[in-house]
């Protein structure tokens, strides 16, 4: 298992040197192919929604510290009961700077909140009912998808990312099956060019460990295979893989699962760590920093430069070249008293240490 390597943090300085030894701004490369080779670099996708301040004046600055950050292409924007909350979605669209085109929309959190008021609700529920009313919720995200393009006049959503709920042991609560039968549905819905990504999420292990408690990966990628459509693929989230084996190790085993398997389009990089911090308890998917302003994270510069060269070094397979992951994002909470700028701070550090 891996432990935590920094006994002490605080908040860092803009413009101070990242764990990497670079200035604390992202600087995206040519890629990470071999030597010689040039290719596209990933873009940068912000989980900000997990560091936002408090107030909208503060809200309005980060987003635009955000939009200074090279090679970023757009937010990982939640989806609880719709995406524009108390703002509304004609400030979230007026926030999204015009090269944020390569927006994501996730619905864990509406998805999560669901599970945990029914014990049914999910797309791979063996519940009837729970999986009706997933499905339904579901339909309300593409409708949300639709409502944020028309509210930025223009396509701003590269993908939707949908888990494989509810929480319970394999079987029970949840099958394959069912998750199939709900994504073969679901693809087809209209979501205007946007594709579908299974968010892998820390599967069930036991009752009493983990949080969400999902179907495996091995279930997730086998549903995939089946469904074999194009706009249907993998994301995976660092902290989650971990907390699922309570071992920094999983996150990097998974991206190479996913990514032999041709589906991974993309890494988020939230940390998490066995002891008890100011964000979250031990072991919990709390959004840690890396392990430099966080000491009781388990995710480190190392941790992320590993799996960032697995997710976008070439490989073969058998259909011949897999294509690497599109996009590589930072997400993590923060000290309450940062200001804007040391928000900013903390998610450069996550980038820099991908070096891509």
């Amino acid at each position: 298992m891996t432990n935590a390597r920094n006994t002490a943090a605080a908040l860092p300085t803009p413009g101070a040197p990242s764990p990497t030894g670079t200035v604390a701004a992202h600087q995206p490369a040519s890629g990470a192919g071999a030597p010689g080779e040039s290719r596209p670099a990933p873009s940068a996708i912000l989980g900000a929604y997990a560091s936002l301040p408090e107030s909208q004046e503060d809200q309005e600055e980060y987003y635009r510290l955000l939009a200074q950050i090279p090679g970023a292409r757009g937010l990982e924007i939640p989806f609880r009961d719709d995406l524009g909350g108390a703002a509304g979605l004609p400030w979230l669209a007026s926030q999204l700077a015009p090269h944020w085109d390569r927006n994501i929309i996730t619905a864990i959190p509406g998805t999560m909140v669901r599970v945990w008021a029914t014990g049914a609700f999910g797309l791979a529920s063996t519940d009837r009912q729970g999986r009706a009313d997933a499905l339904s919720f579901t339909r309300s995200v593409r409708d949300g998808v639709e409502a944020l393009r028309e509210a930025a006049g223009r396509d701003v959503v590269a993908a939707v990312e949908i888990h494989s709920a509810p929480s319970g042991e394999p079987g029970v609560a949840h099958s394959a099956e069912a998750f199939g039968e709900s994504l073969s549905q679901i693809v087809d819905y209209d979501w205007g060019g946007a594709l579908l990504l299974v968010e892998h999420c820390d599967a069930f292990v036991a009752p009493d460990l983990g949080e969400k408690r999902l179907l495996g990966i091995d279930e997730e990628l086998e549903v995939l295979r089946v469904l074999n459509h194009p706009r249907a693929r993998m994301s995976l989230n660092w902290g989650r893989s971990a907390l699922e084996a309570r071992d920094a190790a999983t996150a990097l085993e998974h991206v190479r699962l996913a990514r032999a398997a041709g589906v991974l389009e993309g890494v988020m990089f939230s940390g998490a760590g066995p002891a008890d911090t100011r964000y979250a308890k031990a072991w919990m998917d709390g959004h840690l920093p890396l392990d430099v302003d966080e000491p009781g994270s388990v995710m480190g510069a190392e941790d992320v430069r590993a799996c960032s060269l697995a997710a976008l070094e070439p490989i073969e397979g058998p259909e011949g070249a897999i294509a690497p992951a599109s996009y590589l994002g930072a997400k993590c909470q923060v000290p309450a008293e940062a200001t804007p700028e040391q928000r900013l701070s903390f998610l450069t550090h996550i980038l820099d240490a991908t070096r891509v």
